[in-house]
């Protein structure tokens, strides 16, 4: 039984009752953070960005507000925050679209080289291991 903080078993220690130690106990399927902007429509300027901000995956949204005097606050969820800053009705949450995703790029293969001479490895004696003459043997082939 967690604290109700966060709607997904995670790893967090705000409580005694949520501190888990068992793998099996953690929601490692979780969404990654999604980004957003906190805009409201002006007269002069069109629409003008207030915040922009994360949600995180177990919901929890930090958010940067813009202004002389910058801050950040932390919430614990988007409906907190809207129902703070949002009940006017003129202040919108934008969701940025998510960053392309990685592509896997395979390692560079090395171009085979045609004119390669194969030699048979040395015997301990000096001799080629293969015929017996004396080592590099150049008529033995591969």
């Amino acid at each position: 039984m967690g604290c109700g903080l966060f709607p997904q078993p995670t790893a967090h220690t705000c409580c005694a009752q949520c501190v888990l130690g068992d793998a099996e106990e953690v929601n490692t399927l979780q969404r990654q953070a999604r980004l957003f902007q906190l805009v409201r429509p002006t007269a002069a300027h069109g629409t003008r960005m207030l915040a922009e901000g994360a949600e995180w995956s177990d919901g929890a949204v930090a958010l940067r507000w813009h202004g002389r005097w910058p801050s950040t606050s932390t919430w614990d969820g988007i409906d907190s925050l809207l129902a703070v800053h949002a009940a006017d009705g003129a202040t919108r949450l934008h969701w940025l679209d998510p960053p392309p995703p990685v592509r896997a790029v395979a390692p560079p293969t090395p171009e085979p080289y045609d004119g390669s001479v194969w030699l048979p490895a040395p015997a301990p004696d000096g001799l080629c291991s293969r015929c017996g003459r004396p080592w590099p043997c150049l008529d033995c082939g591969p």
